[in-house]
């Protein structure tokens, strides 16, 4: 399919339009099927020698050198036959986000001149000017092709083992359980044999059957109390693919301990609690185990603490009192087998409206005591205004009594008593016959 790109590329190239040279150069690109990684250019006659190189598209549009995807190695002057050129790749100066075709598109093939005779494609890196095409009248000297991306068929593959899953500590007389992941990578649906080994030993074999990309969860388990404490190589295998891995079996797996607790004795209402505690590994061997934290008996999270053998480590809980009634409550962290607790008290804000202070001047109303240790007191309708050292005066028959004071018999006949005389003075009425 033979064409000629118009004027593209023309003012990059013109400075060498002088040479008749120019236009001894020809191309031919036929329009074929490709799985995306190359072209294959039926032939090109450059008579100085030089590059072919592969276009998309977008050179139509403008896209001088951003439209370059391939270059062929450097060509000795004369005709080249079947010319493969790989795409997104080898093109000094170039970046691709790709690595192959995905999409059937026209590319365009076009013959460059070595013109600076270093054997090496510049025209990307110097932005065009070196090493530019071959020009017959001003245009670059081209051709087109109809590309089509056919993707093979991937058939014949062996099965692939995925995300075995199994623990790396058990103890003696547990049941290992082992699962993983068999995956059909053909696109043709196939049955393949599947291994389980323990120690090298086949524990389970059977045929898998599955459809083109399709994948399914095989699981298989080994009683332990057939073998003797110690470590394992066991695992998941097909034809030519498969996962081992290593498990240890031990006559008893100790529990975490919990140490050193720390937490506020008290917090406000709304505000984080953060609870930090120490959790030992005591046995020789790496394992994982769950540490817990409760607050008033809730399970608040659950943690997978994994630690090398006789180790430690410190946890930390956070917990938002937000809604919690004021109150004690006891906290927990726990282990499989061990824990600590400790007990803190929620309170509520403090408002700020009590304002009593040891020296005030108060002033009662409405029946209201405001007593403070040295104050001057006034009482209304009634209410007592008692101080250490302080000057009465009754009100509508209350009494106003002081350590030292003069009572004076009022129309209800109150009585007035002296704490210094300790003497009453009571008015005494006349007898009724003179």
């Amino acid at each position: 399919m033979t064409s000629v790109v118009g004027m593209v590329g023309a003012q990059e190239t013109q400075q060498q339009t002088d040479s008749p040279m120019d236009t001894n150069a020809t191309v031919a690109f036929s329009d074929q099927t490709t799985d995306g990684t190359s072209v294959t250019v039926d032939s090109v006659n450059m008579t100085d020698g030089g590059f072919v190189v592969i276009h998309d598209d977008s050179l139509l549009e403008g896209e001088v050198t951003g439209s370059v995807v391939g270059v062929s190695e450097y060509l000795e002057p004369g005709e080249h036959d079947n010319v493969t050129v790989t795409l997104f790749d080898g093109v000094p100066g170039a970046t691709f986000n790709e690595t192959e075709l995905t999409d059937n598109e026209t590319l365009i093939a076009m013959p460059h001149r070595d013109r600076n005779a270093s054997e090496t494609y510049d025209f990307v890196a110097t932005n065009g000017s070196e090493d530019g095409p071959y020009v017959d009248n001003g245009t670059a000297i081209t051709d087109s092709a109809n590309v089509t991306v056919e993707t093979q068929m991937t058939t014949g593959e062996s099965f692939v083992v995925t995300d075995l899953s199994a623990p790396e500590v058990i103890e003696r007389n547990d049941t290992l359980n082992v699962s993983a992941t068999i995956e059909n990578p053909n696109d043709e649906a196939d049955t393949q044999t599947v291994e389980y080994r323990f120690d090298g030993n086949v524990s389970i074999r059977e045929e898998v059957s599955l459809d083109a990309g399709e994948s399914t969860t095989i699981t298989t388990s080994v009683n332990t109390s057939a073998v003797t404490a110690d470590r394992y190589i066991h695992g998941v295998y097909t034809r030519e693919d498969g996962q081992p891995a290593q498990v240890l079996i031990v006559d008893e797996i100790a529990s975490f301990g919990v140490t050193d607790l720390t937490a506020p004795e008290s917090v406000t209402v709304g505000e984080n609690v953060t609870v930090n505690a120490t959790v030992t590994n005591p046995n020789e061997f790496a394992n994982e185990q769950p540490v817990e934290f409760r607050f008033d008996g809730a399970l608040v999270e659950t943690r997978t603490v994994d630690l090398d053998g006789e180790s430690s480590t410190t946890v930390q809980f956070q917990i938002n009192t937000e809604g919690t009634p004021p109150g004690m409550y006891i906290h927990s962290v726990f282990s499989n087998d061990f824990g600590q607790d400790a007990i803190i008290t929620v309170e509520v804000p403090d408002d700020g409206d009590d304002g009593d202070t040891g020296n005030e001047t108060s002033t009662p109303e409405d029946g209201t005591d405001g007593d403070t240790g040295n104050e001057t007191s006034t009482p209304e309708d009634g209410t007592d205004g008692d101080t250490g050292n302080e000057t009465s005066t009754p009100e509508n028959g209350a009494d106003g009594d002081t350590g030292n004071e003069t009572t004076a018999p009022g129309e209800d006949t109150e009585e007035g008593d002296s704490g210094e005389e300790g003497t009453d003075a009571e008015p005494t009425a006349p007898p009724e016959d003179a």
